[in-house]
């Protein structure tokens, strides 16, 4: 890495965390980049104008450097105070995982360091990839730049979620099996595919090539809605990094859906996957969402469906964590959704379980919870999958006096 690929990676990074709203707090954001060949890059910034320093200095000058020593995969460390990030650094030795998409990313827990010290970080980030900082915030590691801001975000939101819980009884963990499975899927499996389209964009094969050409105006319509509505989805904070997926009813023979593991801030059209509706074959495609079957269940039980949108929303995240129904809708609100979300039974990801608890807590309804996971919204088409997934969101933060 050359230090102008430095700098373009450092000003790409810095506009992910100004749209996330994490450079609107106090106190400067570090911010180290390393090179394929050991060499460190070290930023400083604020969101005075994002101002960019570099730095030669050592991990005696620059504690956060050490995490490079504790987690040689690393590519980028990230040291930031986020909004309740610091109550959790003040208040807890350590955060268990409420959500999924932390255990997955971050680990089973999130450690407290007490300093910026070696041995504190490598304390902290023992079988983990980020933890929270007394006085500091968070430190992220990540091994590419959006992996870090994707770990950045995450943590935020647990931090957030077990906070804003409280207002409803308080959020439960991860079931602890499910957890440490998911962490090592993630880790050996999810994120290597997004990491791999992130370092050089896979080219489509010539029978990907074969199935563009075949696509009607109607197909190649709905690929471009997907991509849309999933990078609007991700810019407002209901889908963070690959977390998330979108899937279209085609027609009585095939969907379309979001392809596995794969940020939205990549998704091309040509990345949509059409799958067969009654067997879930996809042939030389790129692979599909892992959650194919549940979009697939919820298209063969409602035919009223003809798009569902599987979001990590935020606010609606505190309510699966504390596994309580949304129930104060009214208005637009219910008429887009129905009289509440229900909060769907634990089940894992994927699996047919995932697809009976969810069916049975949606009804006839638009959106329902996933314990401990996250949201289901659907509608005849994008736009009012979308329009409730937006609902969803308000009708959460309505209930938690937002």
């Amino acid at each position: 890495m050359t230090k102008a690929q430095a700098e373009m990676a450092f000003l790409e990074l810095s506009a992910q965390l100004k749209n996330e709203g994490l450079l609107e707090k106090e106190g400067a954001v570090q911010v180290a980049l390393r090179g394929e060949s050991g060499e460190v890059f070290f930023f400083e910034l604020d969101d005075a104008g994002i101002a960019m320093q570099e730095s030669c200095l050592g991990i005696k000058d620059v504690p956060l450097l050490h995490a490079f020593a504790v987690k040689p995969e690393a590519k980028t460390l990230l040291l930031l105070r986020g909004t309740y990030a610091p109550m959790i650094a003040q208040s807890l030795r350590a955060l268990t995982a409420e959500l999924d998409d932390m255990a997955q990313i971050v680990g089973l827990t999130a450690r407290v360091a007490n300093a910026l010290s070696p041995k504190e970080i490598a304390r902290c980030l023992r079988a983990r990839n980020s933890c929270f900082v007394k006085g500091a915030g968070m430190l992220i590691t990540g091994r590419s730049v959006s992996e870090a801001v994707t770990g950045a975000i995450l943590l935020e939101k647990a931090a957030m979620t077990h906070i804003l819980a409280k207002k409803i009884g308080g959020a439960k963990r991860v079931p602890l099996f499910s957890a440490a499975l998911m962490h090592f899927i993630y880790q050996k499996k999810y994120s290597k595919i997004n990491l791999g389209a992130e370092a050089e964009k896979v080219q489509a094969t010539p029978v990907a090539k074969a199935v563009q050409l075949a696509q009607t105006a109607q197909e190649r319509d709905l690929r471009a809605q997907i991509v849309a509505y999933g990078r609007q989805l991700q810019e407002e904070g209901l889908l963070q990094g690959t977390w998330g997926n979108l899937a279209v009813r085609l027609d009585e023979t095939y969907m379309l859906c979001t392809p596995s593991g794969l940020d939205y801030r990549l998704l091309t059209p040509d990345d949509i996957v059409k799958v067969t509706l009654f067997t879930l074959d996809y042939g030389a495609q790129r692979k599909p969402t892992s959650e194919k079957r549940l979009h697939r269940d919820i298209f063969t039980a409602r035919a009223d469906v003809g798009a569902v949108i599987h979001t990590h929303a935020k606010i609606c995240g505190v309510f699966a964590a504390a596994r309580k129904s949304i129930c104060c809708i009214e208005g637009e609100m219910k008429r887009l959704i129905g009289e509440e979300m229900r909060c769907a039974g634990h089940a894992l990801p994927s699996t047919r379980k995932l697809s009976k608890v969810a069916l049975g807590a949606l009804g006839n309804r638009n959106g329902c919870l996933l314990m401990n996971h996250g949201v289901i919204c659907c509608g005849t088409d994008l736009e009012r999958a979308y329009l409730a997934c937006k609902a969803a969101e308000a009708a959460a933060g309505q209930q938690l006096g937002l």
